[in-house]
């Protein structure tokens, strides 16, 4: 019988009802890219370099984005289940990004939907392949002697420019499209028909086991939870997604303060898991405010607030947009506020804090204010059914340093596999690769993080 592993976090996103989503998560990984642009005293060896650079990430996008147009999510199932090859039992989880573009006193409203998202990626595309273009000197002509290599990678950029060009443009169709359907839940209701469609079809009913998103102010949202999530449901756990705008300790998820209800306290009572995102990158609310009611991490402590706003100086673009976000609506000592009042809860603080802070934590295994430090103390703590995943993961090195640790034993039974697809493919050239890479460096340790770990993790619910 073949041995079935488990990737524990994946999206079967696709452009009829995530185009939005995806078009401005795209646009901030442009932005990330905007340090591209090389110094022009540099030569034709140096511009080239940096040039097939960038023609590699314009290839990985348009796959990308590719990918984000399959018709649906059974068909981005199929597209990942070339390299599985029947090997994995998938738990897709869902995202409930109403909120994130909902019009706030801050934010313009008058533009619809779909216009202000064609007007925002030309705004970025221009900025991007203006920075790109006007920064290396291959692609300006007369900087430099005309070249027969210089030309030839000079065209093949033009091409992939137009390739992820024409690829965006189907993204910006399909929401243009989207927006013109009447009511707020379009995209989740579509979302949850094409998982709920997987699920009666023999093919992929025992291979998927989706999470629930569950977003706040969502009316609704905690009846539905009850009725179909748990074992034999449509929804095997629930997945939250703080920076979206609202604390992890807000009365629907948490109960009142001092007593037991909400959302954990069922999902504790029924064995039922839940994933968060818990790194200081991803996607986030677009609002520069928004009101909470819970915890908020804010100067060094936690505060709570009651129905207030809470403001923040970057927007969801800019350089600390997300990172701001995600610390003051996530930061782990609000998740270990929720442990304490649920420590039966079975908890997967997702990505790990992200390989720039896991890396951080394993040089500095002593320091209290790194993010991941902070979930190590947590998946240590015996008390407490907390997990981490490594979704996302291209920071091999880091991987490395980690399972070389001397904590990482204390850790390995709290660990989980996940992949992060479709999304990784903006951040991965190779996902084959990618996860060649992961079972080869973890060796017979990935039957733990991929199979033991994560049937301990679901075994309420399958």
């Amino acid at each position: 019988m073949t041995t079935m592993y488990y990737d524990i976090h994946n999206h079967l996103f696709n452009k009829n009802f995530l185009a939005r989503e995806l078009l401005y998560r795209l646009m901030k990984e442009m932005r990330n890219q905007l340090g591209f642009r090389e110094r022009l005293s540099r030569g034709e060896s140096d511009q080239l370099r940096g040039l097939k650079g960038m023609i590699r990430k314009l290839r990985r996008y348009s796959h990308a984005m590719s990918v984000f147009c399959r018709k649906n999510s059974a068909a981005i199932f199929d597209e990942l289940d070339k390299t599985y090859k029947g090997e994995f039992i998938l738990t897709p989880l869902t995202f409930d990004l109403t909120w994130c573009f909902a019009p706030t006193a801050d934010r313009e409203a008058a533009l619809l939907p779909g216009e202000a998202t064609a007007r925002d990626f030309r705004r970025e595309a221009d900025r991007f392949f203006g920075s790109v273009e006007s920064g290396n000197r291959l692609l300006t002509p007369g900087e430099l002697p005309e070249s027969e290599e210089g030309a030839l990678w000079r065209g093949k950029y033009l091409r992939e420019k137009e390739r992820f060009l024409e690829n965006a443009g189907k993204l910006l169709d399909a929401d243009r499209q989207l927006s013109r359907v009447p009511g707020a839940f379009r995209g989740w209701e579509e979302q949850i028909r094409q998982l709920a469609a997987m699920k009666e079809d023999p093919r992929y009913r025992e291979r998927v086991f989706p999470f629930l998103a569950v977003d706040p102010r969502r009316p609704g949202i905690y009846d539905y939870a009850l009725a179909h999530v748990g074992r034999g449901k449509l929804f095997a756990g629930i997945k939250l997604y703080c920076p979206n705008g609202y604390s992890p300790t807000d009365p629907l998820l948490y109960g009142p303060k001092e007593e037991r209800g909400g959302i954990y306290a069922f999902c504790e009572d029924h064995g039922i898991p839940v994933t968060t995102h818990n790194s200081l990158g991803g996607f986030a609310t677009f609002a520069k405010s928004v009101v909470i009611t819970g915890d908020i991490w804010k100067d060094g402590k936690l505060r709570y607030l009651d129905q207030e706003s809470v403001r923040f100086r970057d927007s969801f673009l800019g350089s600390e947009g997300v990172h701001e976000r995600a610390m003051t609506l996530n930061h782990p000592l609000l998740w270990q506020k929720v442990i304490a009042k649920y420590p039966r809860l079975r908890l997967n603080l997702a990505h790990f804090g992200g390989g720039t802070e896991l890396g951080n934590a394993l040089t500095h295994p002593g320091d209290p204010s790194l993010w991941s430090n902070r979930i190590i103390a947590l998946l240590q703590d015996p008390r407490y059914q907390v997990y981490t995943d490594l979704s996302c993961f291209t920071e091999f090195r880091v991987l490395r340093k980690l399972i070389t640790h001397p904590l990482y034993s204390g850790i390995r039974h709290r660990i989980l596999f996940g992949s992060d697809y479709t999304l990784l493919l903006l951040f991965e050239d190779n996902f084959n690769g990618n996860i060649r890479k992961f079972r080869t460096l973890f060796g017979e340790e990935f039957r733990v993080i991929a199979g033991d770990n994560p049937r301990e993790f679901l075994k309420h619910v399958l």
